[in-house]
């Protein structure tokens, strides 16, 4: 079965409504009313839900066609703003990193998806980007304000996953954990530090999750590289007050 523009545009108005009713609409009285318009039910509950995700920037497992995805942003951006823009951001990255891992698929569709919402003025920030960029030199600028040449490994979900499943996600400087502070829309959320910087890389190299990479929260991630080169782990905890 196809779903079409209109389809999407159904779910995204139920959706919207049982996310602001805060369960006081039923899921079933949801599934329902898709039904109705040609959802089949485990659909509409994947449109209905992904949205809740969305907006939260929480991690949704359930994946969403290129076409809804790039709707349900365009809409939140037009209904909510960039603030909810933002959410959405970080929970499609979350989408991509565990579908990619779980899947070894490239899931080109969603990341140009993304890469187009987080380009957006007000939507990036500091979850959404490493301290580990390197700018570009003037003549290899095309078309943006700003080139960024990014350290692969960052982004790479099975670093990132193994470093995860040995250290766990708790703060390597501080201790911060984002799940026990803010509770769901936290779980599996901290950024990966990268003990030997980019900018020291002359050649290509491969990364040891164990050895190369730590969790740490942005803000000490951020504090790591006030100085160049970075902080180490220890200095900062040092300096940590």
């Amino acid at each position: 079965m196809e779903i079409t523009e209109p389809m999407i545009e159904s779910a995204y108005k139920v959706a919207r409504q049982f996310y602001e009713a805060d369960g006081k609409i039923r899921i079933t009285e949801a599934k329902d009313n898709l039904a109705a318009v040609g959802f089949n039910r485990n659909s509409a509950v994947d449109m209905i839900y992904n949205l809740k995700h969305l907006m939260n920037g929480a991690l949704y497992k359930r994946n969403l066609s290129e076409r809804a995805t790039d709707a349900y942003l365009r809409w939140i951006q037009r209904d909510y703003g960039n603030v909810k823009l933002r959410n959405t951001v970080s929970a499609l990255q979350q989408h991509i990193d565990y579908y990619q891992a779980l899947t070894g698929t490239p899931m080109s569709a969603q990341v140009a998806i993304f890469a187009k919402y987080e380009r957006i003025p007000g939507v990036t920030n500091d979850f959404l980007t490493s301290p580990e960029e390197v700018e570009l030199p003037d003549s290899l600028k095309e078309g943006r304000t700003r080139a960024v040449l990014v350290n692969i490994y960052e982004r790479n979900p099975k670093a990132r996953m193994q470093c995860i499943e040995f250290y766990g996600l708790k703060c390597h400087v501080c201790g911060f954990d984002f799940e026990e502070k803010y509770g769901a829309i936290g779980k599996n959320f901290v950024h990966v530090h990268h003990l030997r910087e980019l900018a020291s890389v002359e050649n290509e190299y491969v990364v040891d999750p164990i050895k190369d990479l730590r969790p740490v929260c942005p803000n000490c991630h951020a504090m790591l590289h006030k100085q160049k080169p970075a902080y180490t782990i220890a200095k900062l905890k040092a300096l940590l007050k």
